[in-house]
């Protein structure tokens, strides 16, 4: 058996849980641009199996650096209760405040697309008659 301190293992716990809330924020990441793709099956489940993988690799990498290779039950708690604990604080109030934030935006795209093709059908019509006109005084001059 390995000879590990409790030392070593409180140091490592408290590492793993702050590498848990680096994951966590980056489970935000990947959250926030789900929302972008107004939450469709696909990108879901692509952000969703990414966000595992780097998940896997982090717990990996973490494991080799501090556990010699070998991945202990209480790292992968720790990175765990990090991304918890970032998920239900900071992680709560910038979801609210990107999703806010995301609404306002598309309220202002709507809008703005709204008034556009109002100009346009306007500019469209004004177009047709500036043309209509044109071609009765090219009518006129010929007679």
């Amino acid at each position: 058996m390995l000879d590990v301190k409790l030392t070593d293992q409180t140091y490592t716990f408290l590492c793993s849980v702050l590498c848990g809330l680096l994951l966590g924020a980056l489970y935000m990441v990947f959250k926030c641009l789900r929302t972008l793709f107004s939450n469709r099956k696909i990108p879901t489940v692509v952000f969703d199996v990414l966000y595992m993988l780097v998940f896997i690799a982090v717990t990996c990498l973490f494991s080799i650096g501090f556990t010699d290779g070998f991945v202990r039950y209480f790292v992968v708690a720790g990175e765990v209760a990090g991304v918890v604990v970032f998920k239900y604080t900071l992680g709560f109030l910038i979801y609210k405040l990107f999703t806010l934030a995301f609404k306002a935006f598309s309220k202002i795209k709507r809008s703005f697309q709204k008034n556009i093709s109002v100009f346009l059908k306007k500019l469209l019509k004004a177009r047709q008659k500036m043309l209509y006109i044109k071609v009765n005084k090219k009518a006129k001059s010929a007679n």
